[in-house]
C-alpha cells in the first residue's frame, strides 16, 4: 500500500542577535518563540501527521548542505531538525534550550537553505502541500539583486511551497515584500499571528461527495451527491498506554483455558460470543446473511407533512446536503423539481439509506430547502423505536401556577433584552455557530500542552479569552441585569407550610444517627415521636402502634419486603377484625406505607395492594370506609407524577377514587398493567 500524502512544513526560526531588541511589552524572541511553540502545538493536536522542519538562522556555527559546498556564503544559519512529525521532545528541547546568540545572519540566505532543505528532505516522499514558514524581524539590511530575486522565486516554485512572513512592524518598502508578492505569499505581523494561532483548529478539508442514485418507487431514479455539512468533531485521538519506567507501549496478550487448563486454540476454530449472565452464546458471523444488503442506496419510503417530524426526533452526528449529481442535466432537473414541489406541498421524504454494503440500512428525514435561489435537500438521521425514550411529565398548565400578566411580560422583556442577533461590538450576531469555539475542546489542549511540557506544576486555570465565551455580551448586560432583578421580585420563593401529616412523616422517617443517643422529645402539637416511643425489642409490626412498629424496624434494617407484608396484614385486621374502627391508626398505617414504597423506589408494591384493598372493600359492603379514609385523606394509588418508579398517571389516579358500593370487585392487579395490550410487556 502506497504511503498517504503528508503535508511538509519548513520553519525558519531566527534567534540571532537583533531578535534581543523590545517588541511591544516583550523582546521579539520571546514573543516569536511563543509562536513556534503554538505552531509546533497545532501540528500535534490538530495535524499530528504532518512533517515539520526547524531551521535556525542567527546561529553561532553553520551547519547547511549550502554552507558546506561554499563556506563563505550562507553563514550562521543551521539545520535544527529534520523533516518529521512533531513530538513533545522537540518542543521540550525547544523550549529549554533555545536561546538568544550574538549574531545576525541573512533571510535571503535563509530562505534559500529552506528551499534546498524542503527538497531533499521531500524526495521519495508524496508531499501533498508544502510551506515555508519565515519567522523573523528582519532586522539585517541587505541586496538582493533581480538575478538572485529572480532564482530564489523559482526555486519556491519548483517546490511548489506556499510562503508565510511573520516579523513586527515592517518598514515601508522592504524587499521581502516584492518576494512575498511574486510568490502569492501572505506577510503578518505577530498580532494577527497569535490571533490566528491562539485556538486550535482542524484544518478545514473538502467535503467529499457520496454519490447515489435515490429511487423513487420502481422507475424514478435521481443521481444526486450527499455532502456532509455539520458533524460531531471528535478533538482528541485514543489515548496509548505506556509503562510508567519506561518508553514501551504496553502490550495485550491473551490466555485461552479449556476446562481450567491452558490451552493454544486454532484461530480458525475461535468464533465470537455473547454473555448472558453465565451462560454463553455463540455468534456466528454467518447469522448477519438475511441482513446483508447489495450495497449503498438510497431509496423513498414515502412523504410526510413536515409537521409530523419534530426536531426532537433529529437523531444522528451529522447534517447531510443534497445535490443534483455534477454534470448530470437530466437529474438536474428533476432533482429541482421534486424539491420545489416538496416545497410547495410543505412535505418531506422519507428514505432508507445504506452507505455501504458493510453498513445497516438507517432511517432519514430528507428536508426541502432554498439557499440564494438553490434548492437542495437536507438529510437527518431519524431513530427507530426502540430509540424512543417515552417521558411523562406533569402538566404546568392549572390555576395554581398560572402566571399572571405581569409575569408574562417581564419573561418577555428578559428574551428582548438578552436578543443576540444585535449583540456584538459591532452590532452584530453574537455566538454564531460559525465563530463559536468549542472550550472543552480549547482548555483539554491547553492543560495536556501544560502537563506534557511542564509536568511537575499544576495544571493552569481557565485562561481569561477563553472565559469571554462563557460570559453575558458586555453589550446586553445592563438590561439583562435589570430583568433579572424584576424576574427575582416576581417570581418569589415561598416556603410551602407543613402539615401535621408532613410533620410527622419527617419524625418517622428521621434517621438516628446515634441509637444509644436520647432523641429529643416532641411537642404534643406535632404529634408523637414515634422514635421515642417503640421498644428495641420489637420483632414484628404490631397492632397497638402498626405505623411506629414499622418505622423503627425499616430504620433498624428490616427486609421490607417482610415488614411491608406484616403492616398490610395489620391494617386488613385493623379494619377487617374489630368492631369500633380505629380511623387514626389506620391512616397513619396506610400513610406510613404508602411514603415507605417511595423511598424503597417500589411504587407498583403500594399500587398493587391498594387494588387489591379496594376490591376487598367492595365486597365487604365497606364503601363508607373507602370515601372517609382513602379518598378523603388521598391514599390512593401512587402517580407518576408523585414518584418516579410509579407509570399511574393523574387521570387513572382519579378514576381509581370513583368506586361503585355494589359492583362486583375485579379480579385485576394494578391498572398500570391493565392499559394498551401492546404496551403490556414493556416493564419487564
Amino acid at each position: 500500500m502506497a504511503p498517504a500524502a503528508v503535508d511538509a512544513t519548513v520553519i525558519v526560526f531566527d534567534c540571532g542577535k537583533s531578535t534581543a531588541k523590545k517588541c511591544d511589552s516583550d523582546t521579539f524572541f520571546n514573543i516569536s518563540k511563543a509562536c513556534l511553540m503554538k505552531i509546533l502545538q497545532r501540528k500535534i493536536f490538530t495535524n499530528p501527521n504532518d512533517h515539520v522542519g526547524i531551521i535556525f538562522m542567527g546561529t553561532d556555527d553553520s551547519i547547511n548542505d549550502l554552507n558546506e559546498v561554499c563556506p563563505e556564503k550562507h553563514k550562521y544559519i543551521a539545520k535544527g531538525t529534520n523533516l518529521t512529525v512533531t513530538n513533545w521532545e522537540m518542543l521540550e528541547l525547544f523550549e529549554q534550550h533555545l536561546k538568544v546568540n550574538s549574531v545576525d545572519a541573512s533571510w535571503v540566505d535563509a530562505l534559500e537553505v529552506a528551499v534546498d532543505y524542503l527538497e531533499k528532505e521531500t524526495t521519495g516522499k508524496k508531499v501533498k502541500n508544502a510551506q515555508i514558514v519565515l519567522i523573523s524581524p528582519l532586522a539585517v539590511e541587505i541586496s538582493c539583486p533581480d538575478a538572485r530575486h529572480k532564482v530564489l522565486v523559482d526555486d519556491m516554485k519548483k517546490v511548489d511551497a506556499d510562503l508565510t512572513v511573520i516579523t513586527h512592524n515592517l518598514p515601508e518598502d522592504h524587499t521581502i515584500e516584492r518576494l512575498v508578492d511574486d510568490v502569492n505569499g501572505i506577510l503578518c505581523t505577530f498580532s494577527n499571528a497569535l490571533a490566528q494561532l491562539m485556538y486550535f483548529q482542524q484544518k478545514k478539508t473538502r467535503a467529499m461527495p457520496w454519490n447515489v442514485d435515490l429511487n423513487i418507487g420502481s422507475e424514478l431514479k435521481i443521481k444526486v451527491s450527499s455532502y456532509l455539512y455539520i458533524k460531531r468533531p471528535s478533538y482528541l485521538k485514543s489515548w496509548k498506554t505506556q509503562a510508567e519506567y519506561t518508553e514501551e507501549e504496553a502490550q495485550t496478550s491473551y490466555q485461552f483455558f479449556k476446562n481450567g487448563e491452558r490451552y493454544d486454540p486454532n484461530p480458525e476454530e475461535l468464533i465470537k460470543a455473547y454473555m448472558y449472565g453465565s451462560t454463553i452464546v455463540p455468534y456466528d458471523t454467518s447469522n448477519d446473511i438475511g441482513l446483508k444488503t447489495t450495497g449503498k442506496s438510497l431509496m423513498c419510503i414515502g412523504f410526510s407533512p413536515e409537521k409530523f417530524i419534530r426536531p426532537k426526533f433529529y437523531t444522528g452526528s451529522g447534517t447531510n446536503i443534497i445535490l443534483p449529481q455534477k454534470n448530470c442535466s437530466v437529474s438536474s432537473k428533476m432533482f429541482y423539481s421534486l424539491v420545489m414541489a416538496m416545497k410547495k406541498l410543505g412535505v418531506v421524504m422519507i428514505a432508507r439509506r445504506v452507505y455501504n454494503i458493510r453498513s445497516k440500512p438507517k432511517i432519514e428525514v430528507l428536508i426541502p430547502c432554498d439557499k440564494d435561489g438553490i434548492p437542495y435537500l437536507t438529510m437527518l438521521e431519524l431513530p427507530f423505536s426502540d430509540g424512543i425514550v417515552d417521558f411523562h411529565f406533569n402538566s404546568f398548565c392549572d390555576k395554581k401556577t398560572a402566571p399572571s400578566q405581569e409575569q408574562l411580560e417581564a419573561v418577555d422583556k428578559l428574551i428582548d433584552g438578552m436578543d443576540l442577533m444585535t449583540a456584538s461590538e459591532e452590532d452584530e450576531e453574537a455566538f454564531t455557530s460559525q465563530n463559536t469555539i468549542n472550550l472543552t475542546a480549547q482548555f483539554t489542549y491547553r492543560i495536556l500542552a501544560a502537563r506534557a511540557l511542564h509536568p511537575a506544576q499544576p495544571l493552569p486555570a481557565l485562561d481569561d479569552d477563553l472565559r469571554e465565551h462563557l460570559i453575558v455580551p458586555k453589550k446586553i448586560q445592563p438590561l439583562a441585569q435589570e430583568t433579572s432583578d424584576e424576574l427575582k421580585r416576581l417570581f418569589q420563593l415561598v416556603p410551602k407550610a407543613q402539615s401535621k401529616k408532613d410533620i410527622w412523616l419527617k419524625k418517622l422517617f428521621k434517621p438516628l444517627a446515634n441509637p444509644d443517643e436520647p432523641v429529643e422529645k416532641a411537642s404534643d402539637e406535632d404529634g408523637t415521636n414515634v422514635l421515642n416511643v417503640v421498644e428495641s425489642d420489637i420483632v414484628e409490626v404490631g397492632s397497638v402502634t402498626p405505623a411506629e412498629d414499622f418505622a423503627f424496624l425499616m430504620h433498624r434494617g428490616e427486609k421490607f419486603s417482610t415488614i411491608s407484608a406484616q403492616i398490610e396484614s395489620v391494617i386488613s385486621s385493623l379494619v377487617f377484625s374489630v368492631t369500633i374502627l380505629q380511623r387514626e391508626k389506620v391512616v397513619k398505617a396506610i400513610f406510613a406505607l404508602r411514603e415507605a414504597v417511595k423511598v424503597m423506589e417500589s411504587a407498583y408494591r403500594y399500587n398493587e395492594w391498594i387494588t387489591e384493598f379496594q376490591g376487598r372493600l367492595v365486597e365487604r359492603k365497606k364503601g363508607e370506609f373507602w370515601e372517609d379514609v382513602i379518598v378523603k385523606e388521598g391514599l390512593g394509588l401512587i402517580t407518576a407524577s408523585e414518584h418516579s418508579s410509579s407509570t399511574v398517571t393523574d387521570e387513572e389516579a382519579q378514576a381509581f377514587y370513583k368506586i361503585d358500593p355494589n359492583a362486583v370487585p375485579s379480579t385485576s392487579t394494578a391498572p398500570e398493567t391493565a392499559g394498551n395490550v401492546d404496551d403490556l410487556f414493556d416493564d419487564m
